[in-house]
């Protein structure tokens, strides 16, 4: 039995236009008019849809390859003159990416500096939101979903391990790891022992009381590991998690990792240690904001 999607992203494109690119802005504007329509359309399963996904494509294909004008065109059939005057930059940091993540994935996402790998994970953490394109967590299209809820959506469904731990130096290991679940309106019992079960899981219910500098560097990512599965969320986020551990600590956290995967867990996380992206399932090169190439270990 296949394994269900918990996260897709369809035709996810994130653009930053700095400075006065007058016509780069009409055209990204008119870009998310039509996907808007293309939303509905796909909602109501009409049959109109597939010619508006052929002159969608159409026009993000042009506008990545900085015909601005053609691209407005193509849209509205109206004309606009090219202004060569115009200053500033147009930044393509995603350019209409899909991706599918089923339950149970161990995802590596690598690429070189620039290549939109930690602007990926910004989508796929619902930390920023697409310039054009949607976002499914659990069949909910979170693109379509008001500002306010989203903190929600990320402390109950996601987890998020980052380099440098983030821990509270002043509070044990225990306490950090609860501090999420006050913010969720648990009570103090059953944080304490959610907390206490998701310590043991990692290794560490022997170090429920110790601060972080009393502890090594992969204990204290142990307890962010920790802290990140005690809600038990559909997906947890690793930017760059071992980047400040060496070997021997890498290695003891990606087999911990591996362990909590064949739990369950869905993990995907941004590297550029090839051994960490090796002791992955399936690994995503990122290049120029595309996707470049997927492999399966």
């Amino acid at each position: 039995m296949a394994e269900k999607t918990v996260l897709k992203l369809n035709k996810i494109s994130k653009i930053y236009i700095v400075g006065k690119r007058k016509n780069a802005a009409k055209a990204q504007k008119a870009i998310q008019k039509l996907h808007k329509r293309y939303e509905k359309e796909c909602e109501n399963s009409a049959s109109s849809r597939k010619e508006t996904e052929k002159l969608l494509d159409r026009a993000q294909e042009l506008f990545a390859n900085e015909k601005y004008e053609e691209s407005y065109r193509v849209l509205t059939g109206k004309a606009v003159k090219v202004r060569p005057k115009d200053r500033g930059a147009v930044v393509h940091a995603l350019n209409g990416v899909d991706l599918e993540i089923k339950k149970g994935d161990l995802v590596a996402i690598v690429g070189p500096s620039g290549s939109g790998k930690s602007t990926l994970l910004n989508m796929l953490g619902l930390l920023d939101s697409p310039s054009a394109g949607q976002i499914f967590l659990e069949n909910m299209d979170v693109t379509s979903i008001k500002g306010k809820r989203l903190p929600s959506i990320r402390a109950n469904d996601l987890g998020f391990v980052f380099q440098a731990f983030n821990l509270i130096p002043s509070l044990t290991a225990l306490e950090n790891v609860m501090l999420p679940l006050k913010y969720a309106g648990i009570s103090s019992s059953k944080r304490r022992e959610m907390a206490v079960k998701a310590l043991k899981m990692v290794g560490l219910g022997d170090r429920l009381n110790h601060t972080p500098n009393e502890l090594s560097g992969g204990q204290s990512q142990r307890v962010a590991i920790a802290r990140s599965i005690v809600n038990n969320p559909a997906i947890i986020f690793g930017d760059e998690l071992t980047g400040e551990l060496d070997s021997k600590m890498t290695q003891e956290v990606m087999e911990l990792i591996q362990k909590l995967n064949k739990e369950g867990q869905t993990f995907i996380i941004v590297t550029h240690n090839q051994d960490v992206a090796k002791m992955c399932k399936r690994v995503i090169h990122m290049k120029d904001g595309k996707i470049e190439k997927e492999k399966t270990n």
